[in-house]
C-alpha cells in the first residue's frame, strides 16, 4: 500500500469521496441526499483511510476494507469503477466487530456483510438508480431476472424493506441452498465464490481476532468523539504492519500471499468459462 489519505470528520470524507465518483447516477445521488448519499453518511461515522496498491495481485482480494482500509482502483469504465467503490464501502460502513468472536461465527459474519455488499452493489443500486444499467454492462448480469420480474418491480415500490431482504434471500440461497444442477453459469459462479470466502477466513484463522479487536477499539474510540486521535492510532497500527513487508509495504502480507493464489486460480476459470459461454451463445 503507498499513499495513504486521512479522512477526519464526516464532512472530510463526504467531500473526497464525492470527487471519487466518475459517473453521473451516483453523483448525483450523492449530491441530493439520495441512496449513494446515505450510504457514505453511514461510512462517514468513522474517520477513514484510502490509499493506493503497491501490488495488485497481492493486495486485489486482500480485504483491506476489513482492516479499516479503502484500496482505490481504476476501470476503464467509470460505472464499474464507481461500483467497485460502492462494494468496498459498504463493507466498510457496516461491518461490526467483535472482539473474541469464535471462528465459525466469524466465518458467518463476514459472509453476512459481503452477503449484503454484494447485494447492494450488484441489485440493489439499479433498482436506486435504474439509469445505471444500461452505462454499467453491456451484456446480462445476475441483476436482470430481478429488474424484470413484474412481482419484485411491485415489492420494490410497494415495500421497499421487505424487497431487499427478498434479494438478499435470493442471494443466500444461491450462495448456499439452491441445488446446482438448478443453476445457470451465474449462480454457479456465486456458489463457488462463497465456497472461496471460506477459504479466505481460513487464511486469517491465526490472526484474525488481531484484527477484530483493534477494529472494535477503533471504532469505539471515535465514536466517543476522539476521531482524530483514533484516525493517527490506526493509521500508526497500519503503517506499523505495512513496515513488515521491506518490499511492497503490504500489511499482513503473509495472508495476502495465501489467499492470492486461490484468488487469481479461480478468477482464471471464471473469465474462461464466462468467455466461452459468450462464444457459444
Amino acid at each position: 500500500m503507498k499513499n495513504p489519505v486521512i479522512l477526519t470528520s464526516p464532512q472530510d470524507v463526504h467531500r473526497h469521496v464525492f470527487e471519487l465518483w466518475r459517473s453521473a447516477p451516483l453523483r448525483a445521488s450523492h449530491a441530493d441526499g439520495g441512496f449513494i448519499h446515505d450510504i457514505v453518511e453511514q461510512f462517514a461515522s468513522l474517520p477513514r483511510l484510502f490509499c493506493d496498491s503497491t501490488d495488485d495481485r497481492l493486495e486485489r482480494a486482500h480485504f483491506c476494507s476489513w482492516w479499516g482500509v479503502t484500496m482505490n482502483r481504476t476501470y476503464d469504465n467509470p460505472a464499474i469503477e464507481d461500483l467497485y467503490r460502492l462494494h468496498e464501502m459498504f463493507h466498510a460502513a457496516f461491518m461490526p466487530y467483535f472482539p473474541g468472536i469464535g471462528f465459525d461465527a466469524f466465518h458467518r459474519k463476514m459472509e453476512d456483510n459481503e452477503l449484503k455488499a454484494s447485494v447492494c452493489s450488484e441489485i440493489r443500486v439499479y433498482f436506486e438508480l435504474p439509469q445505471l444499467r444500461e452505462i454499467a454492462f453491456p451484456h446480462p448480469i445476475y441483476a436482470d431476472r430481478f429488474l424484470t420480474a413484474p412481482a419484485m418491480q411491485t415489492l420494490w415500490r410497494k415495500n421497499k424493506p421487505v424487497a431487499i431482504e427478498t434479494l438478499q434471500e435470493a442471494r443466500r440461497d444461491v450462495m448456499f441452498s439452491k441445488p446446482e444442477h438448478e443453476m445457470d453459469l451465474t449462480e454457479r459462479w456465486i456458489r463457488r465464490f462463497a465456497l472461496q470466502n471460506r477459504q479466505w477466513s481460513t487464511c486469517w484463522y491465526d490472526r484474525y481476532l488481531e484484527i477484530e479487536s483493534h477494529m472494535f477499539d477503533f471504532q469505539i474510540r471515535a465514536l466517543q468523539g476522539d476521531r482524530s486521535s483514533a484516525i493517527k492510532a490506526h493509521a500508526e497500527w497500519i503503517e506499523t504492519h505495512a513496515a513488515e513487508d521491506p518490499d511492497d509495504h503490504i500489511p499482513y502480507r503473509q495472508e495476502a500471499a495465501l489467499f492470492a493464489n486461490i484468488y487469481w486460480s479461480n478468477r482464471r476459470r471464471y473469465e474462461a468459462e464466462f468467455a466461452a459461454a459468450t462464444k457459444t451463445g
